[in-house]
C-alpha cells in the first residue's frame, strides 16, 4: 500500500537539507507519495538553497504529489481541506521555524503551512514536527547565497548582474543585493564574481532563544502532535504507518 503524506516546509534553513535527503529516500520505490505545502518564506528558502529541482522530484505534480504554494490569487488554503477528507496518513512539518512553532502553539493559522497543521489536527491526522530551536545553546546552520559587501569591488559592469538569469542579483544605490524572491539558487553568481564576494554554504552558529525553547515544550503537550528531534526520525515514523 502506498503511504500518502503531506510535507510542510517553512522559512528555516537549519535541517532543510537533511529533511530533503530523508524525503528523497522515502519516495524512492514509489511506496510513499508526498504533497508539499510551502509557506511564502518556505518557497523563498527552498529556492535560495538551490533545492527547487530536487523538490520537483519529490513532488512531481500529479494528484497528491503537488507542490502547493501561497500567492496573491490563491493562497492555497483550500488544499488544506484535504486533511479532513482522510487523504493523508501523516503531516510532516520539517524544518519548523521558531515563528511557525509559535503560531501552532497559539492557534494561529494565517499561512498555508500553519493552516495545514490546524486542519490536520481537526481531521485527526497525526502531525510530526521537527523544530529548529529545541534546546538552549547554539546550533550550527548552513547559510544560503549572500553578498559579502566587504569583498565586493562594485565592478562596472558587474559580471554577476550580467550572468544572473533570474535578475535576482542587483546593485541598488551602490549596494549589491540578492533578491530572495527572485533567486532560484542556480549558483552562477558564486563563480561569476572574480573577487569571491558571493558566498554559499558558509557555516554559522546561531543562539537559540529561550522563548523558542519554551514554545517547543508547549508544542510537545499539544493533542495529535509529536515532536521529532531530527529529520532522520521521519523515516521511523513513516515505516510504522
Amino acid at each position: 500500500m502506498v503511504v500518502q503524506v503531506a510535507w510542510v516546509i517553512t522559512g528555516a534553513g537549519h535541517f532543510l537539507k537533511e529533511t530533503f535527503d530523508v524525503m528523497s529516500r522515502l519516495v524512492k520505490g514509489n511506496k510513499v507519495t508526498v504533497t508539499t505545502y510551502l509557506s511564502s518564506a518556505g518557497e523563498q528558502v527552498v529556492k535560495m538553497y538551490g533545492l527547487w529541482s530536487k523538490l520537483e522530484q519529490i513532488s512531481p505534480g500529479s494528484y497528491l504529489q503537488e507542490i502547493l504554494t501561497e500567492n496573491e490569487e490563491d493562497s492555497g488554503f483550500s488544499h488544506a481541506g484535504r486533511f479532513v477528507l482522510d487523504r493523508y496518513q501523516a503531516l510532516i512539518v520539517s524544518p519548523a521555524s521558531g515563528n511557525t512553532v509559535a503560531k501552532i502553539v497559539y492557534g494561529i493559522a494565517d499561512t498555508l503551512a500553519t493552516n495545514a497543521v490546524a486542519q490536520a489536527q481537526k481531521g485527526g491526522i497525526p502531525v510530526y514536527v521537527v523544530p529548529t530551536d529545541q534546546k538552549e545553546g547554539y546550533v550550527e546552520t548552513t547559510l544560503p547565497y549572500r553578498v559579502d559587501r566587504r569583498e565586493c569591488k562594485l565592478c562596472e559592469p558587474c559580471p554577476v548582474v550580467e550572468v544572473c538569469t533570474y535578475s535576482a542579483f542587483r546593485i541598488v544605490d551602490g549596494v549589491p543585493r540578492i533578491d530572495s524572491v527572485l533567486c532560484q539558487g542556480c549558483g552562477l553568481c558564486v563563480t561569476a564574481c572574480p573577487f569571491g564576494a558571493v558566498k554559499y554554504g558558509e557555516k554559522k552558529k546561531l543562539m537559540i532563544r529561550s522563548v523558542d525553547v519554551q514554545n517547543v515544550k508547549k508544542l510537545r503537550s499539544m493533542d495529535n502532535v509529536t515532536v521529532l528531534e531530527h529529520p532522520q526520525k521521519i523515516e521511523d515514523v513513516i515505516e510504522k504507518l
